[in-house]
Order: C-alpha cells, then sequence, then structure tokens
C-alpha cells in the first residue's frame, strides 16, 4: 500500500517538472480569463486575501455544482457565517459555479495533482474541511489534505457496478484514500457497502441519498417552460418527445423510431440532443440522409421553429428545459454501453421517462424510476417505439407515469443535501479548538 502511493508520488512530481513548460504555454495562450493558471496553483490575490477557509467544496463538473448549490444552500441556512471556497474541473462546471454560487462562495479552478501544484493550493487556502462530492480520489491531494491536518469528507459518495472492478484492481492505494476520510456521505446502501469493500471505515459511512436529485426537485420552472414553448412556435396540444445525452448510434435508432412514430402521430415535434457537440456534424448527415426537414436549435432560438418538426441541439445548455417541454423522453447513453445518463432531469418534470440496459452510472435512478413505474427500460429501436407508441396514444398514463417518477425523484433525494450539510457542519465542529 505505502509503495503503490509512493510510486504515484514520484512519478507525478517527475511528470510536473517535465509538462511544466507545456502547461505554462497553455495557460499564457489562455489568458487571465483561462483556467490552466489556476489548476497550476496560481491563484487570484482576492483567493489568498479571504483565507483561511472553513470548507473547500469540490464539484468536478456541472452535475457535482448542482449538488454543491444544495448542500452550500442547507450549510447557510444554518450557519451563514461559515466561509466556502468551492472548485470544479471542467470548464462548463467552473462557469456554472461561477455563475450559481460566485456570490456566496469564492470558486477556483480544481487544481492538478501533482505535488508542487497541491501544496501551493493549499498554503493558499487552508481549509479546515475538504469535501469532495461523488468519488473523486487524488492521491497528493488528500494525502496533502491530511498531513496539514485538514479533515476530508466525502459527500454523495457512490461507487457505480462499472467503476467498482476498476478500483479493485487498485485497492491497496483505493483503500489507503478511502480509510482516511473521517466522514462519508453515501447515495445509497450499495454504493455504501460497495466503498466498505474498497477499504472505507463502516463507522464512517453514512447513507444518507443523493445531493444532486435533492437540487433538481426545487429546479423546474414551468413558467419558464411555458414561455419557451410559446417562443418557438409549439402550438397547444402538440406533442413533444426529447431524446437527450444521445450518444453512438442512438441517434439513428431514435430517427428509426420517429420515423414510425410521425406515420401515427404526424404533429410529433422531435428534439435531438447529443451528449457531445462534435457528434452534430454526424447527426446532420443522418437527418438529411433520412428526409427530414430539421433546424438547429441555434436558429430555433432566434427564429423559432417555423413549422418545422424536428430539432438538432447544436448548443450547450438547453437539454434540461427542453425536457420541460416534453410529453415523453428517452435519455441515452443507455442503448450503447456508455453507462447511461441522469434519468432524474426528466422525471422532475414530471415526464415519463424511457432508457436503454445500460444504465450503471445511475443505477440507483434506474431503479427507482421502475420501482415506482414512472419509467420503462427499453433495449431496441423496436422497443422503443412501442413504449413510445403506448404514451403518446394515451394522455392518462402519461400523466401517471410522470407523477410516479417525480415521486420516484422525491423518494431518492430524501433531503440529502441538507443531512449532507449537518455531516459537514459536525466535521467542521470537531476541527475547532
Amino acid at each position: 500500500m505505502p509503495e503503490m502511493y509512493g510510486a504515484y508520488r514520484v512519478l507525478s512530481k517527475g511528470l510536473y517538472c517535465v509538462t511544466m513548460p507545456a502547461w505554462a504555454c497553455w495557460a499564457w495562450l489562455e489568458g487571465a480569463d483561462g483556467m490552466v493558471q489556476g489548476r497550476l496553483g496560481g491563484l487570484d490575490r482576492r483567493v489568498a486575501e479571504a483565507a483561511p477557509y472553513d470548507l473547500w467544496l469540490h464539484a468536478v463538473s456541472v452535475g457535482e455544482v448542482a449538488a454543491a448549490e444544495a448542500v452550500v444552500e442547507a450549510v447557510e441556512a444554518r450557519r451563514p457565517d461559515v466561509k466556502i471556497v468551492v472548485s470544479s474541473t471542467t470548464p462548463a462546471g467552473y462557469a456554472k459555479a461561477l455563475t450559481s454560487l460566485g456570490k456566496r462562495c469564492v470558486v477556483i479552478p480544481f487544481p492538478l495533482d501533482f505535488p508542487q501544484v497541491v501544496n501551493r493550493v493549499l498554503s493558499t487556502l487552508r481549509p479546515k474541511v475538504y469535501a469532495s462530492i461523488e468519488t473523486e480520489l487524488w492521491p497528493n491531494l488528500l494525502e496533502s489534505l491530511r498531513e496539514a491536518g485538514t479533515a476530508t469528507v466525502l459527500l454523495n459518495g457512490r461507487i457505480s457496478a462499472r467503476s467498482f472492478p476498476r478500483y479493485k484492481r487498485i485497492r491497496p492505494l483505493v483503500s489507503r484514500l478511502l480509510s482516511g476520510f473521517r466522514r462519508i456521505a453515501a447515495i445509497s446502501d450499495v454504493s455504501a457497502q460497495r466503498l466498505q469493500q474498497l477499504g472505507a471505515d463502516p463507522g464512517a459511512i453514512t447513507v444518507v441519498g443523493n445531493a444532486k436529485f435533492e437540487a433538481l426537485l426545487r429546479r423546474p420552472d414551468r413558467a419558464r417552460a411555458d414561455a419557451l414553448r410559446e417562443r418557438i412556435g409549439i402550438e397547444p396540444g402538440v406533442r413533444v418527445m426529447v431524446a437527450g445525452s444521445i450518444r453512438g448510434n442512438e441517434g439513428e435508432l431514435v430517427l428509426a423510431t420517429y420515423s414510425r412514430l410521425v406515420e401515427r402521430f404526424p404533429d410529433l415535434h422531435l428534439f435531438l440532443v447529443p451528449r457531445h457537440m462534435r457528434r452534430v456534424p454526424y447527426l446532420r448527415r443522418r437527418l438529411r440522409k433520412s428526409g427530414f426537414a430539421f433546424r438547429p436549435w441555434s436558429q430555433v432560438e432566434q427564429e423559432g421553429l417555423g413549422g418545422i418538426r424536428v430539432v438538432l441541439v447544436d448548443l450547450i445548455g438547453p437539454l434540461y428545459e427542453l425536457y420541460g417541454l416534453a410529453d415523453l423522453a428517452f435519455v441515452g447513453g443507455s442503448l450503447v454501453p456508455k453507462g447511461g445518463q441522469n434519468v432524474m432531469e426528466p422525471a422532475s418534470w414530471r415526464c415519463p421517462v424511457l432508457f436503454g440496459p445500460h444504465t450503471e452510472n445511475f443505477e440507483d435512478a434506474t431503479s427507482a424510476l421502475l420501482s415506482f413505474e414512472g419509467g420503462w427500460e427499453v433495449a431496441t429501436a423496436e422497443e422503443l417505439t412501442s413504449a413510445a407508441t403506448r404514451l403518446l396514444e394515451d394522455p392518462e398514463l402519461r400523466r401517471r407515469m410522470g407523477e410516479r417518477a417525480h415521486r420516484a425523484l422525491g423518494d431518492l433525494s430524501a433531503d440529502a443535501a441538507s443531512r449532507q450539510a449537518e455531516v459537514l457542519l459536525e466535521v467542521l465542529d470537531g476541527t475547532r479548538p
């Protein structure tokens, strides 16, 4: 166990020295508005002036930032004087954190896991408690935090069925990192058991639910969704299908489904939303080959639908609001082995949810939907067509399934952010003399 971490530390320390010129060049090219300078530990002077911080919350990307928002809100409701810094790794997550939390917290890019960088950031922030939202295990950071006397906490702790075998292969290192957490707030009994099998202290684990899902309960804005529907020109009573987070060949499968559905429901609108924008050119070619008239979302947003029924979303960001327009949603990354995407986003709008069999990254959410009968699993384009047909021809079935999907979300959230805030404050109180 010490040997594995020691090798990682030596290797990462040397890698920093070798790659530093490239990092410095990248930071220079990005300029002051980029993230790389911050990821190298070059934080703004105002960040240092506000130190030390009571809590450092790390939220890797957009989904984790949403959970961080709920946790920060719960902490501030109990202790408005607590000083919080929030970090994020991805550009989208960092931008969202600045927008949603920038007025309440200090927001920084997450440091690269080089010992030289980590030590620089820790000497600036001097946090009492560090909390990672979801299982982000960076060895140099966690070891340096603990050496500095900072208590470490894991929030929204989860180990998916997909990642569990990978973690087991490096169990000596994972065990060392997990066993050092003062508290672990797990999202489910299954994740708690996996964390324990990987070396977490059973006495440190509490099952509290998923803070991401609690945040989703408060997120829908029906008035805004109705205004969007009117602005882009979807007539009252017209049915809408949203296919979100499409990956691999799912676009072809959805288009095959739509070609069958539109024969029976000629007014049906389809919003096709790829998970990654690099797939837009491919999907554009597939749409042209299919013969469907379509418009990109960037045009629809400015000019409306103009009588077009198929929309290819070519911008990052609108998916969640589009789920608010949907009569039914298919959540992608699931008919292909990609682990799935967040099926609870449409559920928060009381929208019935369809998804494929590959949902390992959201197994608790899909299990809840199936248990509450708020969603259906489909394995092929034919099954997707059949399920969508049943929903589109039966408004009462759609309403019932949508309500059940929303209840599943409520059951899964279980005041998770509030309970995680309590865990954080208990640990924070334990650090004070």
